[in-house]
């Protein structure tokens, strides 16, 4: 780095080693791909270990890590000068011994979601995760930026390097989780780091290679040591329970990209869709024997011990999703979330003529035609049901011919976790109004949707399911009071929506069903205030009443009077378990004593919790120590700071913001957040890559003109995608899952393709003007995308995806704006004969 203290003077950067500078795009290419695997690694041992909403924790843990080690930089400056090197060599020692120990160490922490309020040492646990996980990015970032260091003339083509690693790292982690569990590919991305060490290490002496080789002998006593270490699930999981049971034994495990899934056997597993208080044990038999399906260690869908005996289902007409074989006869039925077939078998027990069984975890149908094919009878092999390997709204999209008597959602989510909320960040499409609406239309004149959700407490799941399918019926021209009907036991509601308005005689089936099997009426045509709230009596019929208040006409007022946020979620704002308002908490306090805990959705406050930690391990962490020690010696200028810190700020926040809502508007195409989040990340790192090795060609054209035409075209193409993406999706939904992929990829080119240019441009600049900003500018830009990434999916959560584009096309403006202020930060004093050599 140009300049230093005074009386501090390293080794002149051009007796570097030539082979360690050669070698610096191999070595920068495969640390990068490593950082990005690992980081996609880790989302899905903490979906495993804990839930989905952990994943953003991870990216903010990266973009922590990648701060810190520009922070550490700028601090040391006058002591890296001249050693960049050395201490490149030093770092890509040490990351192949920290992603296996760190992996390893944060398996022993035993943090726990639902603790975070109660118990303070909770909150302890998760610093430590967040700063045991950060360590590896640190040292992959302390590469990069030392990258940039050694090659100040070649700022682009460096970035380019790390782009294109991360973006071939995200989809070579997707292939590694198709063929082993997450837990694994720590210890596979250790050996790929090792590739880079030896790279690192050719040609840096004998001092180098001893060093290497010591690193190289660290990572494998770790793994000696402490061998593979298994995902430590939380206690509060399915899984977790299950495997306490006396006779509980792990018959069958698979893994894909999508989720691990655990066949657990044990005869005292009994997993039924909701309350039997009606069903005659004595006169019809016993329930059939059971294994469990744990997918991610969480959500459960049994298998049942089938020989081609129907009667042995009986059980299955005793719960409230039977509700739809009252309405309709001998339909053909597409059931959502197959699993293990329970709703399968019940749609053949009540005389389907055919199942179209729709399953997102392609591992479901092998286990059961394979480990599991004698104890389930080979349900899927049936000629009369047909198993397909799909998300279930994007199969509905890719067919408008199909049309079907019955559609059937049942219990998707684990009835522990639902009611705890934490799914309240979970994004599914199956659930919003534009989904609902969708499946009408896949409905035959007279044909059924119905949608069973687990009941919570206090009410809310089940009032906003009746709120989606009111508004969606309306969204398609229907009278909902005539097309609705819904039930409830202690703890489900099943709610049919019919495409035509019921008649007098489907009324009378279902009154006749509820009455006979003891469950509650809750919303019909012509229901009485006397008719509900008779078998399962709660303080007050809230949920007819819920019902009554969104068919009137004062439904607003009850939105907004609600405790609970109970809108209807939709494709911009697709959290369906979001129900918490921060302006009833006290509410909550008050009435709930001790236990208003309870009515908090727990993901929500993860990520509350995240953002905070996020935000003031930045500060603490990068900024602070930046703006308190990272001031100029005598002779590097002064006042240079601002421009940077508003510049590199706003791209930080700006890049996040646009990648955490295109994975989101991504899922839409590709149904899966496992797939959204590989591929968008593939696409805007690869060829945010290409955009900045081509402003590194053309780094001797002036910037400002470059970043304005950039923001530009990011602006323009983001409100297209906001208007042309749902339109365009809907016609991609029938290619194949490889088109699908191929024509993503080509979609956010473009866009990537721009946001690639302005951080580099505006680096570059830096670094032939004033290179002690270098290290300023990136972890200062780490900074604001460690908060960007939890900032983004909370503003998603209550403004909308639209919105967080919105704000980031405001702040890459911003950006532009500063550009003109940043090209006036140089140094005049500068010794023009200290700059390293390209």
């Amino acid at each position: 780095m140009a300049g230093t203290r005074p009386g501090i003077r390293g080794p002149d950067p051009a007796s570097a080693p030539r082979s360690a500078v050669r070698l610096l795009g191999p070595v920068i290419f495969l640390l990068s791909a490593v950082g990005l695997a690992y980081q996609i690694a880790l989302m899905r041992v903490l979906s495993v270990a804990q839930w989905h909403h952990f994943a953003y924790m991870i990216i903010s843990v990266a973009m922590l890590g990648f701060a810190v080690s520009g922070t550490a930089i700028a601090l040391a400056r006058g002591w890296v000068k001249g050693r960049e090197a050395s201490l490149f060599h030093l770092a890509t020692t040490l990351i192949p011994l920290v992603l296996v120990g760190c992996y390893a160490l944060s398996q022993q922490i035993g943090f726990e979601t639902f603790e975070l309020v109660s118990q303070p040492r909770q909150r302890w646990n998760l610093v430590a995760l967040y700063l045991i996980l950060a360590l590896p990015f640190a040292l992959v970032s302390l590469c990069i930026a030392l990258g940039f260091l050694m090659r100040p003339q070649r700022v682009g083509k460096v970035y380019f390097q790390t782009m294109v690693g991360s973006g071939v790292g995200a989809f070579g982690a997707i292939a590694m989780l198709g063929a082993m569990g997450p837990e694994k590919i720590p210890y596979v991305l250790s050996a790929v780091s090792a590739v880079a060490l030896l790279l690192s290490a050719y040609g840096a002496g004998p001092r180098g290679r001893l060093l290497a080789g010591i690193g190289l002998l660290g990572a494998g006593s770790v793994i000696a040591s402490t061998g593979v270490q298994s995902i430590r699930v939380s206690s509060y999981k399915g899984l977790s329970y299950a495997l306490q049971l006396p006779d509980a034994r792990v018959a069958a495990r698979a893994v894909s990209p999508l989720s691990v899934l655990t066949a657990v056997e044990s005869s005292l597993i009994r997993e039924t869709p909701g309350q039997l208080s009606a069903y005659p044990m004595q006169r019809l038999g016993a329930l059939p024997g059971q294994t469990a399906l744990y997918f991610d260690a969480g959500a459960v869908s049994p298998v049942h011990r089938f020989d081609g005996d129907f009667g042995r289902f009986a059980f299955l007409d005793y719960v409230t999703p039977a509700l739809p074989y009252r309405l309709v006869n001998r339909p053909r039925v597409l059931v959502i979330g197959a699993g293990g077939g329970t709703e399968v078998l019940s749609a053949l027990a009540h005389g389907a003529r055919r199942v179209t069984a729709v399953e997102v975890e392609p591992n479901v149908f092998r286990l059961l035609g394979e480990e599991l094919a004698e104890y389930s009878g080979k349900l899927y092999e049936r000629s009369d049901v047909d198993p397909v390997v799909a998300e279930g709204r994007g199969f509905l999209e890719a067919r408008p011919e199909v049309r079907y008597d019955l559609i059937q959602i049942s219990l998707l989510d684990s009835f522990n976790a639902s009611a705890a909320g934490v799914h309240a960040l979970n994004e599914s499409y199956l659930y919003t109004r534009e989904a609902v609406e969708l499946y009408l239309s896949r409905l035959v004149p007279g044909g059924v949707l119905t949608i069973t959700r687990w009941l919570s407490t206090p009410p809310r799941d089940a009032i906003k399911m009746i709120a989606t399918l009111i508004e969606a019926a309306e969204g398609v021209g229907l009278e909902p009071a005539r097309h609705l009907v819904g039930i409830r036991s202690w703890n489900t509601a099943t709610l049919a929506l019919s495409r035509s308005p019921l008649s007098a005689a489907q009324v009378r089936s279902a009154r006749e069903f509820a009455s006979s099997r003891w469950f509650d009426l809750i919303i019909a045509p012509g229901l009485r205030p006397s008719e509900v709230n008779t078998f399962t009596v709660l303080e007050d019929p809230v949920y007819y009443e819920a019902g009554r208040a969104l068919l009137s006409n004062d439904r607003s007022r009850f939105y907004r009077e609600y405790p609970f946020f109970v809108r209807p979620a939709t494709d911009d704002r697709p959290h369906y378990a979001r129900y918490f308002r921060w302006r009833t908490l006290p509410l909550f306090r008050a009435v709930g004593a001790a236990n208003w805990g309870g009515f908090v959705e727990w993901g929500y406050v993860a990520l509350v919790a995240t953002l905070v930690q996020a935000a003031a391990a930045a500060i603490v962490l990068v900024l602070l120590p930046l703006w308190l020690f990272g001031r100029p010696s005598a002779g590097e200028g002064r006042g240079r700071r601002i421009p940077v810190v508003v510049y590199f700020g706003a791209l930080g926040l700006a890049f996040m913001f646009l990648e955490i809502a295109f994975i989101q508007k991504f899922m839409l195409l590709l149904n899966h957040p496992t797939y959204a989040v590989a591929v968008v990340l593939t696409g805007f790192l690869l060829f945010s890559g290409f955009g900045s090795l081509f402003a590194d060609r053309r780094r001797g054209s002036a910037a400002g003109p470059l970043v304005r035409r950039a923001v530009l075209a990011i602006g323009g193409v983001s409100v297209l995608f906001l208007v042309g993406l749902p339109p365009l999706f809907e016609g991609l939904s029938r290619w194949s899952d490889g088109g699908r992929i191929a024509a993503s990829l080509c979609l956010l080119a473009p866009l990537a393709f721009a946001m690639g240019l302005p951080f580099p441009a505006g680096l570059q600049t830096v670094s032939s003007r004033c290179r002690w900003l270098v290290p300023w500018a990136w972890g200062w830009n780490g900074a604001a995308s460690v908060v960007g990434a939890a900032l983004a999916t909370l503003l998603a959560v209550h403004l909308g995806f639209r919105i967080v584009v919105l704000m980031a096309i405001a702040l890459y403006g911003l950006a532009a704006l500063s550009l003109p202020a940043l090209q006036r930060t140089q140094n005049p004093v500068e010794p023009r004969n200290e700059a390293t050599p390209a």
